[in-house]
């Protein structure tokens, strides 16, 4: 089984500290010109080559690892909910990422792109974005949080459809020396985050290794309240523990890394039929992977990169279900490896050329059912693989020096699917040396992933007609420096998706299946300011006006009309203190069965203290501050059209340094 000797280490961890935040390392110093900092990181997902955000063919947001520590961010997928556009759901089991308004319940997240430090870690069952509490590295080792709106398919394949995020870890001399964070948080939620950073002979070498719990509470659904189904109150069964390593070597050209998770989350609403309030309901997510890359400078014009990497992931589902009421167990095993070897070069004059290939090879895809109560038989085994290539070419020619015209391609062929190009184009105006004006239009795609293609899995059925989603996308944006202190950046879009997948329930068997039923359209606009002052206090804020609109004329479920986010931080007087506040703002949405759940306002706060020259810290948070409601529409699998998210809750973490 994956990672049983992993599986055996973390209850160790568990027992040496518990902890919820791993907000380590001390804040900028006070004088640094953050906004300024901010411009100059460098960008890589947008081309594959680092570059400044304003210069990158894309929508981008950057959030660092300062902004994780300034507003207590506790995983990738709170990271994510700070970027404009991009709305979350919660099913009680996992987060999902909206992107501009497009978020189908039953999609797994399989939309948007992840990849840590530049490699695809969507998995190879659901080709799920994993950015919750399941996600395999933790949030404290994080540098920085690459969001490219819109399509990506030109560079990066399948999944790049509303956008790709490229999470940049953080190295061994950022987190020189040892540390340990240990947070407690509501209803004795406890966890530990420990790393260690130092030089190894010619090269530099991170460890790190972390273990949560969150304990369970009550739950009540009014569509379970019969005195049959415990009224509706599902007891203690909403648990929730996760283990994560990491370790990354560094060494002159080279580069080896390794990360392994595994995620335990107690399931409450009774999904997928399953009985309810049974204490043995439970999900378990598992990822392990290993890394190696090679880059070298060829010269000062050529920059050869190649990449290998194996990967493994397991998804194991345990429940009893009402047709019998014996436990099952639903096991999936995801095994790949691939590479990519790339070229870029300037030596062009005029030219910025990056070309290369890309495979990966799935030679395990496997689903095994069985029951186990009262004793163990196998019903179902079912076991394939599969293969996907892609060739890809990205040029950006500057044309004069306030233009820049990028042109790009990329050619995906899979075992199962035909041959499909996807291209890109760009044009960026530079009429002031304070403003960058984008014109960008693109095509991606999405290729069915084994869930939603393959027959025979217990309480599913395939449609033998599925095809790929096609989207398209057209947008302006502009990127204007206001003044020394001040940014604002804006965009308008048009996307159109052939093909839509989504997860229904077929009328003449009463089976889920996945069909393409409709096609799409989303219109929007987006703002984003940035603003510092010379005392230390930081403002951005960004609100997003989008509207979907499917062909088959249904509501767009899950898809709110509007965004509206803030985020400021400022020293609190002149101690070593700082208070960050997050206000995240959504508009009105649409359920499944067309239930309209009102807007909601959610303000968070976080107030760190690190004391000058000590080798601690604290950090103080609160979720949720004024105790909101936050209904969120469920998904094709629940029984409950509503489901809610917790209220307030409080963690307090302290660090040390040696």
């Amino acid at each position: 089984m994956l990672f049983r000797g992993f599986a055996r280490l973390a209850p160790c961890l568990s027992l040496a500290l518990a902890a919820v935040n791993g907000h380590a390392a001390p804040p900028a110093e006070p004088g640094i010109d953050e906004l300024e900092a901010l411009l100059a990181t460098p960008v890589y997902a947008a081309s594959k080559f680092a570059q400044k955000v304003a210069e990158a063919p894309a929508t981008v947001t950057v959030l660092t690892a300062g902004d994780i520590r300034t507003f207590g961010w506790r995983t990738l997928a709170e990271v994510l909910n700070a970027v404009r556009g991009v709305h979350l759901r919660n099913d009680q089991a996992y987060d999902y990422v909206g992107v501009r308004g497009l978020s189908r319940p039953g999609d797994y997240s399989s939309r948007v792109l992840l990849l840590v430090d530049g490699v695809r870690t969507n998995e190879n069952m659901y080709d799920s974005a994993l950015v919750g509490r399941e996600f395999p590295l933790d949030v404290g080792l994080i540098e920085r949080v690459e969001f490219i709106s819109g399509p990506g398919s030109a560079l990066y394949g399948s999944n790049a459809v509303f956008g790709v995020v490229n999470v940049v870890t953080r190295s061994a001399a950022n987190l020189r020396g040892n540390q340990v964070t240990v947070t407690t948080a509501g209803r004795a939620g406890r966890k530990v985050q420990a790393t260690s950073g130092r030089e190894l002979g010619a090269g530099s070498l991170l460890l790190a290794a972390s273990a949560e719990h969150r304990p369970g509470t009550d739950r009540y659904y009014p569509e379970y309240d019969t005195p049959a189904s415990h009224d509706g109150v599902a007891t203690g069964v909403d648990a929730e523990d996760d283990r994560k390593v990491y370790a990354r070597y560094v060494q002159q050209e080279w580069t080896v890394s390794a990360m392994a998770s595994q995620r335990t989350k107690e399931i409450p609403n009774a999904a997928y039929d399953a009985v309810f309030n049974d204490p043995g309901a439970r999900w378990r997510d598992s990822f392990l992977s290993t890394d190696l890359t090679w880059q070298r400078d060829v010269d000062v014009h050529n920059q050869a990169t190649v990449h290998l990497g194996v990967a493994g992931y397991d998804y194991t589902e345990v429940g009893r279900y009402v047709s019998d009421g014996l436990l099952n167990r639903y096991r999936d095993e995801g095994r790949w490896f691939g590479g990519e070897a790339r070229w870029a070069t300037r030596a062009f004059a005029g030219h910025h050329l990056v070309w290369g290939g890309e495979f990966q090879r799935n030679f395990r895809q496997r689903t095994v059912v069985q029951r186990i109560e009262p004793s163990t038989v196998p019903t179902l085994e079912v076991n394939t693989g599969s293969n996907r290539y892609g060739l890809f070419a990205n040029d950006e020619i500057v044309l004069t020096p306030q233009v820049t015209l990028g042109l790009g391609a990329r050619v995906d062929k899979s075992s199962s699917r035909d041959a499909r190009m996807t291209p890109r184009a760009s044009l960026l105006w530079t009429p002031r040396s304070d403003l960058v004006l984008k014109a960008l239009t693109g095509s991606a795609f999405r290729d069915p992933n084994v869930f939603e293609t393959r027959d025979g899995i217990e309480g599913n059925m395939s449609d033998p007609s599925l095809t790929r989603e096609r989207l398209r996308t057209h947008e302006l944006a502009a990127d204007w420096r206001v003044a020394d202190q001040a940014r604002l950046s804006a965009s308008v879009y048009h996307t159109r998706i052939r093909g839509l997948i989504e997860q229904v329930t077929d009328e003449a068997t009463g089976l889920l299946v996945y069909r393409n039923t409709a096609n799409a359209a989303a219109d929007g606009a987006e703002i984003e300011g940035d603003f510092v002052g010379d005392s230390g206090w930081r403002v951005r804020t960004s609100w997003a006006r989008q509207r979907v609109r499917l062909s088959d004329g249904r509501p767009a479920s899950n898809a709110p009309a509007s965004l509206f986010k803030w985020h400021g931080s400022v020293p609190l007087g002149a101690s070593a203190a700082r208070l960050g506040l997050e206000v995240l703002g959504m508009g009105p949405r649409t359920t499944l069965a067309g239930q309209r759940l009102p807007g909601r306002t959610i303000a968070n706060a976080t107030v760190q203290y690190d004391p000058t020259g000590q080798p601690w810290s604290l950090v103080f948070s609160v979720y949720n501050l004024g105790d909101v409601p936050s209904p969120e529409p469920g998904g094709p699998e629940h029984r409950p059209d509503v489901l809610q998210r917790e209220g307030r809750s409080a963690a307090l973490g302290f660090t040390v340094r040696f």
